[in-house]
């Protein structure tokens, strides 16, 4: 269990389910308290990530509430049901959905704050940190030969 899960198991036990009663699996949704199913998610700047296993998994139990929590809180900043984001939307509210499509290749990349920081200050006017990564790849080539 990561440290937003365990965030929201202390959650559902502060709305007065018991921990025994909580049942906590490694796939979507992770938590089955009697009737109800929850999924977790950490909220990325203003982005939740979801990837197509995931997605699989809540469209046949799509009455998923999805708790999403920010860093160090523990209350959820949002509360969706996921059938009112099951048709793919790139947005819900204040908050950004990154349909991550596995057969395209798409992988998370973990970098500290401070690097973060370093490269968007590389970058350009609406430049992802995908294209940003690339061009400065490109310069580091050029450089080389």
């Amino acid at each position: 269990m990561n440290k937003t899960q365990e965030r929201a198991l202390n959650w559902l036990i502060t709305q007065g389910y018991k921990k025994q009663d909580i049942i906590f699996k490694q796939s979507s949704p992770c938590f089955f308290v009697k009737e109800k199913k929850y999924d977790i998610k950490r909220l990325y700047g203003n982005q939740i990530i979801f990837y197509n296993k995931q997605y699989s998994q809540l469209k046949k139990q799509s009455s998923t509430i999805i708790l999403i929590f920010r860093d160090n809180e523990s209350e959820p900043y949002l509360k969706i049901n996921f059938s009112e984001i099951k048709d793919l939307p790139s947005r819900y509210k204040d908050i950004e959905i990154n349909w991550v499509d596995i057969s395209t290749k798409v992988r998370t990349l973990r970098v500290s704050e401070k690097t973060k920081d370093r490269l968007q200050g590389y970058g350009k006017m609406g430049e992802d940190f995908d294209t940003l990564l690339n061009r400065l790849l490109e310069i580091v080539d050029k450089n080389e030969k």
